[in-house]
C-alpha cells in the first residue's frame, strides 16, 4: 500500500475509536426504574407499608374500590433497548419491561403481561404509573413503575 492509503486507513480507524464508543452506547441506553408490586384486594382494610396511603386515594378518585394494599415487593431495575428486563411477580408470572425511547426526560416503556395486552406507559415527572399485572389469592396484582428519585 502507498503511504497516502496508510494515512487514510489510520484515519479511518482513529475516526472509529472516537465514534465507536459513542454508536454503542446509544443503542444501549438504559434507564433505572423503581419497580413495586403491589396486592390490592377487599380482604380487610390493612396498608402496609403506611406509603401505599397514597395509592390507595389514588385509586378512590378513581372508584377502583380496594380496602386493602400490601407491598410484595419492590426493586430498582435497569431497563434496556435490546433486551427486555424481567420482574418476578408472586403469582408465578414475570412481567417484561423494555425500553422504547426516551424524549424531554420522560422514557417510553413497553410492558408486557403474560394473559394480558401488551401496553406502552410513559415515566417522567409526573410521578408513579400503575399498570395491572393479574389476579393473585384473592385480588389483584398492580405495578407500580416510577423514576427513581435523582
Amino acid at each position: 500500500m502507498t503511504k497516502p492509503t496508510w494515512a487514510v486507513l489510520a484515519l479511518l480507524f482513529a475516526v472509529g475509536l472516537v465514534m465507536g464508543p459513542a454508536v454503542a452506547s446509544a443503542q444501549e441506553q438504559k434507564v433505572k426504574v423503581q419497580v413495586e408490586v403491589v396486592l390490592a384486594s377487599n380482604k380487610g382494610t390493612a396498608v402496609e407499608p403506611p406509603e401505599l396511603s397514597k395509592m390507595k386515594e389514588a385509586f378512590q378518585k378513581q372508584n377502583f374500590s380496594f380496602t386493602s394494599f400490601k407491598r410484595m415487593s419492590l426493586d430498582a431495575v435497569e431497563v434496556g433497548a435490546q433486551k427486555p428486563t424481567e420482574v418476578k411477580l408472586p403469582n408465578g408470572t414475570n412481567a417484561s419491561l423494555q425500553l422504547l425511547g426516551m424524549k424531554d426526560g420522560s422514557a417510553t416503556l413497553r410492558v408486557i403481561i403474560p394473559n394480558q395486552s401488551s401496553v406502552e406507559v410513559e415515566l417522567g415527572r409526573q410521578g408513579a404509573v400503575y399498570q395491572k399485572a393479574g389476579k393473585h389469592v384473592g385480588g389483584e396484582l398492580i405495578l407500580v413503575l416510577v423514576p427513581p428519585s435523582k
